[in-house]
């Protein structure tokens, strides 16, 4: 009884090694950081949470380029981005103020605060 084996060159053997292993690393990556990382709303909480502005709104437009979100452009350049619920709210020459480490966004007119807009019940209703 005689075996043939085939002999493959050592270039070959890494190539056919990376073709079946990267896959299977980078599904295994893929399933334990959807078991284990954050969820859709802790991320979205997390950058609501850094966000710090204050500002008057010099113009407001509809960003065609970031899925035509209305977007305000405050007095010191910020590119505040308007959550739905929030469009008809806030008007030209109103002032927004949020500062770090908060959820709230709030809305002054005439020098007179006329609203407090909550990152939390929005972020709940955009997962829901």
């Amino acid at each position: 009884m005689s075996e043939n084996f085939v002999i493959i060159p050592k270039t070959d053997k890494i190539i056919l090694y990376s073709l079946f292993s990267l896959p299977l690393i980078f599904l295994i990556v893929v399933f334990f950081s959807g078991l284990f990382g954050k969820t859709r709303k802790e991320l979205m909480l997390e950058d609501c949470l850094s966000e710090n502005f204050t500002g008057r709104v010099d113009s407001l437009f509809w960003d065609k380029q970031n899925h035509n979100v209305k977007t305000a452009i405050l007095s010191n350049g910020y590119r505040y981005q308007i959550f739905p619920n929030w469009e008809l709210k806030i008007k030209h020459g109103d002032s927004l103020s949020k500062k770090i480490k908060t959820l709230h966004v709030e809305l002054f007119r005439n020098h007179k605060r006329v609203d407090v807009l909550d990152y939390n019940q929005q972020i709940n209703n955009f997962i829901e």
